[in-house]
């Protein structure tokens, strides 16, 4: 547990912002979502656009965002990406969130908010790419699709190549991340479309589910947006 020094101000907003979250709560939602494997400390079952709108109620500040973050309560994890000042959050901090992630809605919601905006976001996604826990290598696949536009050829090679050896595998939420990453890295231009379809062409014909999946999904990518 975290300790933080008081703040009349900051404990105010959160007390305004829980009572917000809990008047909006979807006692159905929530339940559908645990019963469906998606387990939070605290879960209203709110929807991401009502979130979003109750986010836009205040104003960016690191310290509010920690302290949100610090619930673990669904809700305010999400308000949280969407409450830091991009240009306060370090690679620190990063590493300290990614290691918690366990649900892939956060995953997704920390990538699109806030991890995407980073000035370090490429060398972030391809350390995480390396690791050997499932969910920092899924946050790596998925925070490097959100950013495929800035990887150079090689950093492309070495996402490709790391995707390869970790392709087969029975974890869903990390090879529908690879295929992501790779679908949106195909998008780049030819020569990398070409290059990512031919390291993954032996996929087609895998006994794994996995890279079936991914071949496919990678290949549908490339011919509906008629790159080649």
């Amino acid at each position: 547990m975290k300790y933080y020094i008081a703040n009349p101000e900051l404990d105010q907003q959160i007390k305004e912002i829980r009572a917000k979250i809990r008047l909006s709560m979807n006692g159905i939602v929530a339940d559908k979502m645990t019963q469906n494997g998606i387990s939070y400390k605290k879960n209203y079952g709110v929807d991401i656009p009502r979130i979003k709108e109750i986010a836009k109620l205040y104003t960016q500040n690191h310290d509010l965002a920690q302290r949100l973050w610090n619930l673990q309560i669904r809700e305010t994890m999400i308000m949280a990406t969407l409450l830091e000042p991009v240009e306060k959050f370090t690679e620190e901090l990063a590493q300290q969130w990614v290691e918690t992630f366990s649900q892939i809605e956060i995953v997704e919601q920390t990538c699109m908010n806030l991890f995407s905006k980073l000035s370090f976001a490429a060398s972030l996604s391809l350390k995480w790419i390396e690791s050997d826990r499932p969910w920092v290598q899924i946050s790596g696949f998925i925070l490097a699709a959100r950013i495929a536009n800035r990887f150079n050829e090689n950093e492309i090679g070495t996402i490709t190549q790391q995707a390869s050896t970790l392709s087969d595998t029975n974890e869903l939420h990390l090879y529908k991340a690879i295929a992501l990453c790779l679908s949106r890295c195909a998008r780049k231009d030819k020569h990398t479309a070409t290059y990512i379809l031919k390291e993954i062409d032996s996929f087609s014909n895998s006994s794994s589910t996995a890279q079936r999946y991914i071949h496919k999904e990678v290949k549908q990518e490339i011919l509906f947006l008629n790159i080649l």
